[in-house]
């Protein structure tokens, strides 16, 4: 990151993580930074923190003897005593929505921890402002300044760029097919770069897209509700207007028209579908592929 900071993943920890679960993913963001004067700093002032031969190692009572906001005090004092700006980087961390304590620390360390900051990024953009509460005025996290930055979809001729001058940076001839695999992947950054990683490392294209749509067949399968699946097979073809999608799924499953305005409400929140002035789309075109199966037909 340029400056000191760590990057905590919080991929999976589910929307109520244990307190454990989150000084686990921090220990293991710490390890990962190699920053080992903070590692001396963090075991002279934290009980059951202990430096081991590959960094860090918080015993169970961590969680006990310290609580988060203590550990971002603790930051701070290090970075006061560097002279330096602390990052700590939270990936995913709409998947820690329902731990409030994690909000109320960053609260907290927002207005007196004036050495930290913080960045926040989520592929789901409506969990994302659930979490900074932007429009719960009783949230831990409302009112507070920030920056947003948002990825949107390269252009075609963008995303050539991008997958070209990554293949020449590592010294591969970048392939014949960029052309197809641009337009499949519709501009999405983070598909653009898991292909380029994979194909790099020498899987061919079919066995890249089946491991995209796997992962993504995942995501899907953590949606429960009987009316989610009816309402991406009928946008799975294209663009649909309310009116056609209402008339699908009802076809599929018994519904009303306030439990399908809530289904389809979570959609959008989750990042799964975009609204729009002419419809709803499936956001993510690899979900698309997934949802409709063609994507051996394609490859």
């Amino acid at each position: 990151m340029g400056k000191p900071g760590i990057l905590v993943d919080l991929r999976e920890t589910g929307p109520n993580p244990s307190t454990r679960e989150l000084f686990k993913r921090f220990e293991k963001a710490l390890n990962s930074s190699r920053i080992k004067r903070l590692w001396a700093f963090l075991s002279e002032r934290i009980r059951g923190v202990n430096i081991g031969p590959f960094g860090v190692v918080f015993d169970r009572v961590v969680g006990e003897s310290i609580t988060l906001s203590e550990l971002f005090d603790i930051f701070d004092d290090y970075a006061a005593s560097e002279g330096a700006p602390f990052t700590v980087a939270l990936d995913e961390v709409q998947e820690a929505r329902g731990y409030k304590s994690l909000q109320a620390a960053i609260a907290h360390s927002y207005d007196y921890n004036s050495h930290v900051r913080f960045v926040l990024t989520g592929s789901q953009v409506g969990l994302l402002e659930d979490f900074l509460g932007e429009r719960d005025a009783s949230a831990y996290l409302f009112g507070r300044a920030i920056n947003r930055v948002e990825v949107k979809r390269l252009s075609k001729e963008r995303s050539l760029d991008f997958l070209n001058k990554g293949f020449h940076a590592c010294g591969v001839k970048p392939p014949e097919e960029l052309e197809r695999v641009v337009e499949a992947l519709d501009g999405i950054v983070g598909w653009l770069a898991h292909y380029g990683n994979y194909k790099i490392k020498g899987l061919n294209t079919n066995e890249i897209m089946r491991s995209a749509v796997m992962l993504e067949l995942e995501e899907v399968k953590k949606l429960r509700g009987k009316y989610y699946q009816p309402i991406l097979q009928a946008l799975a073809q294209g663009g649909a207007s309310w009116s056609y999608i209402y008339r699908f799924v009802s076809a599929a499953v018994d519904t009303s028209e306030r439990q399908f305005n809530e289904a389809l409400k979570q959609l959008v929140k989750y990042g799964y579908v975009e609204k729009s002035e002419e419809g709803y789309t499936i956001a993510d075109p690899v979900l698309r592929l997934a949802i409709t199966k063609n994507w051996e037909k394609i490859w």
